[in-house]
């Protein structure tokens, strides 16, 4: 067998830290979404769009991969090299020779592995459940600024109207 067992483990990713990634992503959202605000649109767009914005920032900053705990960026570069990558029908068909690389060792000995799931989940001053870096993640996201939006619009007066035009209220 030549793969190591265990695989080498990555730390875990089930809560944490606020580090300056996630600082300068949402920072950077923050200063998009108030300059949606003062800029030169209606109210209902605009609370719209702040709110894609903003959502979009912390689901870049504090989302995880569900199924490997990695963040947008290691994913999105696992997704590019997959995608990359030559492709065999079988060992040894390609024009490429195969390059043999020695075995990486695994960083933590198996019976290491919980104490340093402790430790890690241990690390950091501010604790943060991570979001779902997929569909659900994004679809929360919208639904949000749909909804933000549909309040803008009611506390804007257009429920309001909209009863008149019914002749539901006077």
């Amino acid at each position: 067998m030549t793969a190591a067992v265990p695989p080498t483990i990555e730390k875990p990713k089930t809560v944490i830290g606020v580090g300056m990634r996630e600082i300068a992503i949402l920072g950077a959202g923050l200063v998009l979404g108030l300059l949606v605000i003062v800029s030169h649109i209606s109210l209902i767009p605009k609370v719209a769009i702040t709110a894609l914005i903003v959502g979009g920032a912390a689901l870049l900053a504090l989302g995880r991969a569900p199924t490997t705990g990695k963040t947008f960026e290691e994913h999105f570069i696992d997704i590019l090299r997959f995608y990359r990558r030559t492709r065999f029908l079988q060992r040894g068909t390609g024009t490429e020779q195969e390059i043999r690389r020695e075995v990486e060792q695994p960083a933590y000995r198996a019976s290491e592995v919980e104490a340093v799931f402790k430790r890690e989940a241990a690390k950091g001053v501010v604790k943060v459940r991570p979001l779902p870096l997929n569909w659900s993640g994004l679809f929360g996201v919208v639904s949000i600024a749909f909804l933000l939006s549909l309040l803008a619009w009611m506390w804007g007066g257009g429920l309001e109207g909209l009863l008149v035009q019914l002749g539901l209220s006077r």
